[in-house]
């Protein structure tokens, strides 16, 4: 830890000298923040568009979204290393994992960690949601990480370590707290694993905020809008887990304020906080309609901005429209029956280069992690259109589901938008209406995102109950993409399956446990066999240059049914930019899914695919490349 003492003490020797304001001018007339203004910072945003007002507000306040992150304050180890030179005593002893194998053989590495970490630790990924931690005392998850395997290495930069080592500390309860700039905004604080406001428990982790806020310098305090993750410890002190940046690394910011049920309620707490320090008006403004997802959102925010007032809401009036969804999904169905391209393009014949160094310039439109890279790459190098299938907007599982349910009939089961079922219904009565159309059963989610799950029947009751208490406005229903939440009929699942698929084949070694546990021998025929049939029945306009992982799910009959269709490709709306399946990029085993559907575009384009890892850089893409063309080698 020495050489990462005297990396990070050049980091905030520096910091430490930045002379920045540590507070900004206060607002000097009303702030309205208007849709149609903000529409041009949705490129760019790392989730949710919910996250859109958010990012306007910090905009409107002058700060740069920039400014933290030129010292990669969101690298949890340089953050933990930074704020220990300022609240040493505040924060458990962090340090990078790549580095121990560097001083100690690998195989003994579970010893060295037990030595020095005597009360248990945890590892967590250096960069990204770290809520699902490791939860390691014994390291039995190290083989994951592929670090028993691993040789000496020592890492050049704090930044190039992949993951953290953290003390373990003992937790009573984990609050999430935000601040801006100096102040906390003090009815933003909220348990980090519980629901329900809690008024009465916010002054103790509040107070203990705001005192490390006073100890650390400007330049981390001005223009900062920050979530501490901290833990009461059973000796009722606190102590910090980590600090959540908001700014552009693609632009973040606490998922409290893009969150599916409550995002709205707690932006409204931001710019209210706003408004009383600065003692001007600072509302939310939905006048884009053409932005259906974004103007609801604004106009939520707005009525939560009353609400926290303790004023009355005023709502528009709900327009109920009688068309029904069939009538809505015609003219897409049309669209898709006339397109005239091949169900799938004929081979190759020759040899291809995938050259990291050519692959660069795709960086900037990857939606998640840049394992995705290579993906594109190769994708883009046989001539697919990435735009093609979202242009439908067949990533929204509304829209989804009725054009394949329209070719194949028992494909998804019934979905409904809740918008359209939930038009003139009073929100206590929403319940035993869904009760009544889905007899076996119902599930709701977000038609945009992940939201399937082993947590789905959780998310469905606090979706529920978040309607019923006045959370949500319902605003009547228009086309089938304005739907924010579909409903769909409850399935009595024993398995579920991700399969993966291009164009009308079936990649067959590519189909894995959704969840967990190793596939068995003969174990993917079902799945696969399912959705071949399901490809069979499909037009050209679906299968051209598609990239689809499917949710499949094995039933307790025995049957199976698609859960949701994965949709490769350039998104525009939620999360803008390229998406695919999951498991191209997984952290731990992305190379071997990546490196095994290189091999199958081999078999069936007839070609030869080289992948050349020549841009060092790059040490993450480079690493990645380097480890595809490894397992490529392998197999």
């Amino acid at each position: 830890m020495h050489e990462e003492i005297r990396q990070v003490d050049t980091l905030t020797a520096e910091i430490g000298s930045c002379r920045l304001p540590r507070r900004r001018s206060p607002l000097a007339s009303r702030l309205d923040l208007r849709l149609s203004e903000g529409l041009c910072l949705r490129d760019g945003l790392a989730g949710s568009t919910r996250a859109l007002l958010v990012r306007q507000l910090l905009r409107a306040l002058g700060f740069d979204e920039h400014r933290h992150l030129q010292w990669r304050m969101e690298h949890k180890l340089v953050q933990a290393l930074v704020l220990r030179s300022f609240v040493p005593e505040s924060i458990p002893v962090t340090c990078g994992l790549s580095a121990l194998p560097g001083r100690h053989d690998s195989r003994e590495l579970r010893q060295f960690l037990a030595c020095h970490f005597p009360s248990g630790y945890v590892i967590k990924a250096a960069l990204g949601d770290s809520s699902g931690e490791i939860s390691n005392g014994n390291g039995s998850d190290l083989a994951s990480i592929g670090l028993e395997s691993a040789g000496p290495r020592q890492p050049c930069s704090l930044l190039d370590e992949k993951c953290v080592v953290q003390e373990r500390v003992p937790i009573t309860t984990e609050y999430r707290v935000h601040s801006l700039e100096e102040e906390v905004i003090e009815d933003l604080t909220f348990r980090r694993y519980n629901d329900g406001s809690i008024p009465g428990e916010r002054e103790a982790p509040n107070a203990f905020v705001k005192s490390l806020l006073r100890r650390l310098p400007d330049a981390l305090v001005g223009g900062s809008l920050l979530a501490w993750d901290i833990a009461l410890q059973p000796s009722d002190s606190f102590v910090i887990i980590e600090v959540n940046f908001s700014g552009f690394h693609r632009f973040h910011c606490s998922g409290y304020f893009h969150d599916q049920h409550w995002g709205a309620c707690d932006t409204a707490r931001l710019l209210n906080h706003v408004a009383r320090t600065d003692g001007v008006e600072v509302s939310a403004e939905p006048d884009a309609p053409d932005y259906p997802i974004e103007n609801r959102f604004y106009m939520e925010t707005a009525a939560w901005q009353f609400r926290h007032r303790g004023l009355a809401v005023p709502l528009p009036e709900v327009c109920i429209d009688f068309r029904t969804e069939d009538e809505l999904a015609e003219p897409l169905i049309r669209q898709i029956d006339q397109f005239c391209g091949l169900r799938r393009r004929g081979p190759v014949d020759d040899a291809l280069e995938l050259r990291l160094s050519d692959a660069i310039q795709l960086l900037p439109q990857l939606a998640a992690s840049t394992r995705a890279l290579m993906l594109r790459q190769v994708l883009l190098t046989f001539g697919f259109d990435e735009r093609r299938l979202p242009f439908w907007r067949l990533e929204h599982k509304l829209s989804q589901a009725h054009v394949f349910r329209h070719y194949c009939p028992d494909s998804l089961p019934l979905t409904c938008g809740l918008d359209r079922l939930g038009q003139g219904v009073n929100p206590s009565d929403l319940r035993k209406l869904l009760r009544e159309r889905f007899p076996g059963g119902f599930v709701i989610k977000t038609a945009l995102g992940d939201t399937s799950g082993n947590e789905i029947h959780d998310r469905t009751e606090a979706a529920l109950s978040w309607i019923e208490s006045g959370g949500r406005y319902m605003p009547g229903a228009g086309r089938l993409t304005d739907e924010e939440f579909i409903v769909q009929e409850l399935k009595n699942i024993r398995r579920e399956y991700r399969v993966h698929t291009i164009e009308d084949t079936l990649i067959e070694d590519l189909t894995v446990h959704r969840h967990q546990g190793s596939v068995r021998p003969g174990e993917r025929d079902g799945p696969n066999g399912y959705v071949q049939r399901i490809l069979d029945s499909l037009p050209a306009g679906i299968t051209s240059g598609s990239n689809l992982g499917w949710d499949v799910a094995l039933l307790q009959d025995g049957s199976f049914t698609v859960i949701e269709v994965n949709i490769g490709g350039i998104h525009t709306v939620y999360n803008p930019g390229f998406h695919s399946s999951g498991f191209y990029h997984h952290k731990n085993y992305g190379a071997i899914y990546s490196a095994r559907l290189l091999l199958f575009l081999e078999r069936t384009y007839r070609c030869r695919i080289a992948v050349i890892a020549d841009a060092p850089e790059y040490p993450d893409e480079q690493w990645f490349y380097s480890e595809v063309a490894d397992w490529k080698a392998r197999f």
